[in-house]
């Protein structure tokens, strides 16, 4: 088959993504969604490859911990991390990276006060 008429009919690398992402809430760790899709052309068929990525709150992203694998035609996930590899990835990462996570959590949690803070020039403004 021509590859040209393959390429026609792929689903677009954001419609990847984003069933990716649906798949992945359903079947992975709280945290987890779909990364930035690249192609892998193989002589069965083209695929998606969408990396599982684990972010965190005022973080952002954290790193990957695994991938899932579409039909580049069909847009139909053909193959993923298993879920327990990916739960291990999930754990590794919140380990190597505690210190971070809990920086950025803790500076989102401040983010607010600090805004009203230099709006209103004190913490509290029933008691200053």
């Amino acid at each position: 088959r021509d590859r040209r008429q393959r390429r026609e009919r792929a689903i677009a690398p954001e419609q990847a993504r984003v069933t990716a992402s649906a798949y992945i809430v359903r079947h992975y760790p709280f945290g987890c969604m779909g990364g930035t899709p690249y192609s892998l052309p193989l002589a069965a068929g083209d695929l998606w490859v969408v990396p599982i990525v684990l972010t965190s709150p005022g973080c952002g992203l954290v790193g990957d911990v695994g991938v899932v694998a579409l039909d580049s035609r069909t847009g139909e996930v053909v193959s993923g991390t298993p879920p327990e590899e990916v739960r291990q990835a999930v754990q590794r990462l919140k380990e190597e990276k505690r210190d971070a996570i809990e920086a950025a959590f803790l500076q989102a949690r401040r983010r607010p006060f600090a805004e009203a803070q230099r709006r209103v020039g004190r913490w509290c403004v029933v008691c200053g």
